[in-house]
Parts: C-alpha cells; structure tokens; sequence
C-alpha cells in the first residue's frame, strides 16, 4: 500500500458520499447578520426623521406666503381680514381664481416667479371684481398696467429709515387711516391719466390707486408692508387693510404649475423617438429576467480527495517558467546552487550547518579544481544572461560528479529517493 492510498479517506457505507454546500442559504445569511441590519435599518429610519423634520421646520418658503407664520410670510393679514368678516381664499390657478371671484372681490396678484404671460394678464383685467392689487415683479406685471403707473426710479434706505407719510395726494380714508407705513426701499411709482400716488417717496409713490373699466387698480409697490414682520409697525396694519380688505371677499391669487404657458418651440421630448421609452423598459424587464435566470446561487461544493500528488517534474517546469518569465536568472540559479552545496556537506561530511565557503575548499580540494574555481561556481558568478545560466550550471553538476567520483559514491536512483512506507 502506497503512502497516496492510504492518504485517501475511504467513501462512506452505504452509497456515494453527498458534497456538502458552505454557501450560506438565506435563512442563515440573515440568522448571522440580522442585527447589523436592523441597526443600520434604524439609524437609517432615525436620519432620515431627523432630516424631515428639520427640514419640514425651517424649509425656506417664499416670502409673503399667505400660508406661512415665518417673519417673512403674510398669513396675518389674511387672519385679520377673516377676523373682520372677510371671506379670504387662496387660489394658485387663473381658473380657480376665476370661479372664486364676484362684483364684491378684491384680488391680490402675487406673480413672484413672473410666470403669467400678457394674454393671462388681459384675462386679469377682464375679471368682474371690484378692486385688483397688484404687486409688481417683472416686465409683464409693468406692461400690462402702465396706463395706471409707470416706474419712476428705485430707492435704497437703511433700516432705521424715517416711515413714509401718505401725502396730500393720497385718497381719503386711506390717508387718514394709515398716515404712515415702514419704508424700506424699493420701486418708485408715478400715477398715469388721473391716478392717485400714496406714501411719496422723491417725485415717485409706493402705492398708485386707479381706476380702469370700473375696476379699482392697486400697485402695490411696498408689498413688505404685508409681512408678519412688519404688519404691526407704524401703520402697516391699517393700510394693508384699508387695501385688501374693502370688499365683502378676498382672493390672493399666486400662479400655480396649472398658469405656466407652454413652451412655443420644440421641447426635448419632441427630439426622443416613441419607441425609446418602451424599448429601454423591455430591455430593462430583460435584464431583470436575465438576472433572475443566472444569478440564482451556486450549487454545492465538490468533495475532492487530499492531498493531490503533483509530480516533481510539474513543479520544476512549472518554477523554471516562472523564473525565466520574470527574468530571475540568479534566483534560479540560486535555487540550483542551495541543492548542489546540501548534497555537497553530504558528500563531505560536513554537516547542514557548515558555510558554503567551507564547502566550496573542501570540494576544490577533494575534486582536485582550483579553489576559485570552486567558490566562483557555488558562491560568486552571477549569470549575465541565459548561455551563463546553463554554463553556471553545468559547472555544478560537473564539480558534484568530480566530488562524487572521488569520495566513491555514485550518483543516487530516481527510485533511491523515495521512501517506501512498507
């Protein structure tokens, strides 16, 4: 019985082994890692409440939102008017706006994003209310009532600027109701064809009142005044009002996504084919049905017999191919050198531990070669390319033979070597 056969385990009774599978199934995937899951699970669940509610707390709405109690919002004034009786309404589309509105409206129009187009503003002007407040924020806004009020300049003051008197030309009541309103800069507006300017600023007014097709005209062009900052300061609250609050209804009107005109020339999309959207979906569901198809899991590993006898003369083509890939020649040569110097003590007498310069004498000696000659075969050349390589190692082989020649021991068998465990 060989050393390989009696190695090899021996299959079990009773029919062929079975492989066992080391890939975790799910069950025990989750079984070993549950708790980092549900951990990461929670921290995430945790940062993302933090995150929400932070960000749902202090998200930074649009100045004067008539839904916001921020510094900046306006839903006071729109608390006061329902607190005085007014039917204040909120609408975010011209169309809405349109089946809110009556002979006994005043509609404030807040195009912060100066999104409305000159047909929606002509649209504005035919509405049947009774008063339109307009607060100014682009071209179109100045365009569609500069027969009301044209632009006259801008101002700039500091914060600690005198508030702003309604003047002469400001109409009763207002100008006795609100004398005064916080200034802090801005517009400066000059009434058109009999208009009325109040709250002069220079040769300008903060706030012109006309009238067009029997609807009263407002521009409002100091729409802080409206914030619930500054709602409570000087006279504010009794002009913001007096303004919005004369009629028995009230709508602040702030376009919507629904009042953004479309665009008049080819988009985007009209570029892309029809057929992209559901061909990258099919490829999509193929990739995903591929996936599932072959990305299932392995199956059970393979039981092999160990150890694997690998014949000594595999492994020295296999490391002489190394060697010669990488360029080693004094590494392989080494490797040459290191067995000739062991067999050589061996020979010798020498012992494991006796030094290669030891060796080389004594070899010289007994081989009868000169002693440079010796050390430079063993010990001192390097091979500068493959024909010294082969030369360097011949020349081991032949001092070995000479040593062996002279001691009286031939050169040992292939079988010689092998241990025979009987």
């Amino acid at each position: 019985m060989t050393a390989a056969q009696r190695a090899a385990p021996a299959p079990p009774t009773g029919g062929v082994a079975q492989a066992e599978s080391r890939t975790p199934t799910g069950r025990q995937w989750w079984r070993r890692r549950r708790g980092w899951v549900i951990t990461a699970a929670l921290v995430v669940v945790v940062a993302v409440g933090v995150v929400l509610a932070s960000g749902g707390a202090q998200a930074a709405r649009p100045a004067l939102d008539p839904t916001s109690p921020a510094p900046a919002g306006a839903l006071a004034i729109n608390r006061v008017l329902a607190d005085r009786g007014v039917d204040a309404a909120l609408a975010d589309s011209l169309d809405g706006l349109e089946a809110e509105v009556d002979e006994r409206t005043t509609v404030l129009v807040h195009d912060r994003g100066s999104v409305l187009e000159p047909w929606q503003w002509d649209r504005l002007r035919l509405l049947p209310i009774e008063r339109l407040v307009i607060i100014p924020s682009g071209i179109g806004s100045r365009e569609a009532f500069a027969d009301v009020a044209e632009i006259e300049g801008s101002t700039m003051v500091d914060d600690d600027a005198a508030p702003l008197a309604a003047g002469a030309a400001c109409p009763e009541p207002l100008a006795g109701l609100a004398p005064t309103i916080t200034d802090l800069g801005g517009a400066e507006w000059r009434p058109v064809d009999g208009a009325a300017g109040c709250w002069q600023v220079r040769d300008g007014y903060r706030v012109v009142i006309g009238e067009r097709d029997g609807v009263e005209v407002v521009v409002l062009g100091a729409p802080e005044i409206l914030s619930n900052e500054l709602l409570p300061a000087d006279a504010n609250a009794a002009a913001a009002i007096n303004l919005l609050g004369a009629s028995e209804r009230f709508v602040w009107y702030a376009p919507g996504p629904d009042d953004i005109a479309a665009p008049t020339g080819p988009s985007y999309g009209s570029f892309i084919p029809q057929w992209l959207l559901p061909g990258t979906l099919l490829v999509g569901v193929a990739g995903l049905a591929a996936l599932f198809w072959r990305g299932r899991r392995f199956g059970p590993l393979v039981a092999e017999r160990l150890p694997v006898a690998v014949p000594a003369s595999e492994t020295l083509e296999g490391r002489a191919r190394l060697y010669d890939h990488a360029g080693a020649r004094l590494r392989a040569l080494d490797s040459v050198r290191i067995g000739t110097v062991t067999r050589l003590a061996r020979l010798l007498g020498l012992g494991r531990d006796a030094r290669v310069e030891a060796v080389a004498e004594a070899a010289a000696a007994v081989a009868r070669v000169p002693r440079e000659h010796a050390h430079r075969v063993l010990v001192g050349a390097a091979p500068a390319d493959d024909t010294e390589l082969v030369d360097l190692a011949n020349a081991c082989a032949e001092l070995e033979r000479r040593v062996r020649a002279a001691t009286g021991r031939t050169e040992p068998t292939a079988r010689s070597h092998r241990r025979d465990p009987e």
